[in-house]
């Protein structure tokens, strides 16, 4: 049963409270598949394991109770809100589609992917988002992160959620050209970071992730081009022999690219990709590494062009 009490009216979005609930702001005039003065919740059920039966608050003074799927909020006026949302709510749902440029900050993460396993292209297109939040949410039993934040282009950080038993990263940040920064998220168990990262035009550096699981890195790190740093020894325990166009249109200094080199070389992998475009071109540290590699079957494309 759906259930609309009206407190008040009063408008605002006020400070994050220290509590469980999923909080978040909407601007309920930006373009959208609802009114000018409404703003509609999207939901998916794939791969959940606890129902929707959610209530929620806005600052308004609306109280709607019951919930169990998509709906939509009706505001007096065009303007922002903050809406909370307490109960089981494991999934919302733009997938590049609906109120998705209405969102425009995540709050606090609180119950949100409580018994959800999924949240593929969860909050894809949504450009106009921020994450203020500084709590993690419940993403620990989500495995599928395809395109997750697919062109959130106005993030400029991210939370250090739990991605302990995530496996697919496809997609997940491509196109997130604001974000300056990425915290060390927990990739021990993640096989695909196809296209990861693409397009991440303001990253200048990189975290030391576990890549020990990753059997593709097509495209990875491609068109990021502001990267200059990378970690040493990032690939020592790799797996993937493809890792093509991974490092293409970057900025790397000669540094990282030895780095990475003798990191996939060191790794043992015979019969690989691996490409490097823009930035740099290797020392003879990396030279070296690139004929060692070659002797193991590897295709080796890098700024310079050197060959063995």
């Amino acid at each position: 049963m759906r259930k609309v009490v009206l407190f008040g009216t009063n408008r605002g979005g006020g400070s994050q409270p220290a509590d469980d609930r999923f909080i978040f702001t909407v601007k309920t005039d930006n373009a959208g598949t609802s009114a000018a003065n409404q703003f509609t919740i999207p939901t998916s059920t794939s791969g959940i394991t606890q129902a929707f039966l959610y209530d929620i608050e806005t600052s308004d003074g609306q109280t709607i109770t019951g919930v169990t799927g998509d709906t939509t909020i009706t505001f007096p006026s065009a303007g922002e809100y903050d809406v909370k949302i307490s109960g089981s709510f494991p999934y919302m749902y733009f997938n590049n589609g609906g109120d998705r440029l209405k969102l425009l900050d995540i709050k606090n993460f609180g119950i949100y992917a409580l018994g959800s396993t999924n949240q593929s292209n969860a909050f894809l297109g949504c450009s106009n988002m921020d994450i203020s939040a500084t709590d993690i949410g419940h993403f620990e039993n989500v495995t599928n992160f395809n395109r997750t934040w697919y062109q959130c282009s106005n993030l400029t950080s991210f939370p250090l959620i739990d991605t302990t038993v995530a496996t697919n990263f496809d997609q997940i940040f491509r196109f997130c050209n604001s974000l300056t920064s990425l915290p060390l998220l927990n990739t021990s168990n993640v096989t695909n970071f196809r296209y990861a990262y693409d397009s991440c035009s303001s990253l200048i550096s990189f975290p030391l992730i576990d890549t020990s699981s990753g059997t593709n890195f097509n495209n990875t790190w491609n068109l990021c081009s502001s990267l200059t740093s990378f970690p040493a020894n990032a690939f020592d325990t790799n797996i993937a022999t493809n890792y093509t166009n991974a490092f293409s249109s970057t900025s790397l200094i000669t540094q990282s690219i030895d780095d990475i080199l003798v990191s996939l070389d060191t790794s043992g992998v015979s019969n690989g990709t691996f490409t490097q475009s823009g930035g740099q071109a290797p020392s003879a540290t990396g030279e070296a590494a690139i004929d060692s590699l070659v002797g193991k079957g590897w295709t080796i494309t890098v700024t310079g062009g050197y060959t063995p």
